[in-house]
């Protein structure tokens, strides 16, 4: 049972380590932040995301046997399965540079939409940050219970710590997946909104600002002038 228990924690202890060295619990990364407003339109854009995945996958048993036909053995062969995944995304950007929610929001002016994108992003900072230390804890406990001389308390210690291991393993997946750039804290249907009400008033500046379009502007006011002094 001991042996069972300490090769169980070391598997954990394994695992936990090529989640945080391989990237796994991070965050991933996503455009620069800090972007301001550059004078082009904002858009939504819709993309695919297409990704893969590898894991061993058992094809067949080979039996091994004595001389006289007795099976003495089993062994079980694997091969690697790579299966394709894909998911519809979106983001957003400006011109043809693509932006966080946060910069796309904030230059869009849609404030309700800002806020709750920063409430998101900093729920999912704090959940991954508690779940690495709740795995940081239990992984301590482990090294503990090699440690300890009671049979009973060395396991309780190890199963216990194990299971701490696995919440805090969630809880900061939790944390980076609100943290990724394709996690988005409202519908697509309001990034659109606002981009189009910002790309509205991006194009009457432009308008202000040019020379025909400010004499059409001019010749209708004073026509709008004359009409009401009539």
């Amino acid at each position: 049972m001991s042996r069972t228990v300490s090769s169980s924690a070391s598997l954990v202890i394994m695992a936990f380590s090529a989640a945080i060295f391989g990237g796994c619990l991070l965050p991933a990364k996503g455009p620069k932040s800090g972007v301001v407003a550059s004078g082009h339109p904002l858009a939504v854009v819709d993309d695919v995301k297409v990704w893969t995945t590898t894991q061993k996958e058992q094809v067949g048993e080979t039996e091994y046997k004595d001389a006289q036909g007795n099976v003495i053995g089993t062994g079980t062969s694997y091969e690697d399965k790579t299966t394709v995944h894909s998911a519809k995304i979106w983001y957003p950007v400006q011109g043809t540079e693509q932006l966080a929610d946060e910069d796309f929001f904030k230059i869009a002016g849609d404030q309700k939409a800002l806020e709750e994108t920063l409430e998101l992003r900093a729920s999912g900072k704090k959940w991954n940050r508690r779940g690495m230390y709740t795995m940081a804890g239990g992984v301590v406990g482990m090294i503990v219970g090699y440690f300890v001389p009671q049979q009973t308390v060395r396991t309780v210690l190890v199963v216990g710590s194990g299971l701490t291991v696995g919440g805090g393993y969630y809880m900061s997946m939790w944390g980076a997946r609100q943290m990724n750039p394709e996690t988005h804290a409202v519908d697509r249907s309001v990034a659109d909104r606002a981009a189009t009400q910002y790309n509205q008033g991006l194009g009457q500046a432009r308008c202000r600002s040019a020379g025909p379009c400010a004499r059409l502007e001019l010749a209708r006011h004073v026509h709008a002038n004359r009409i009401a002094i009539a």
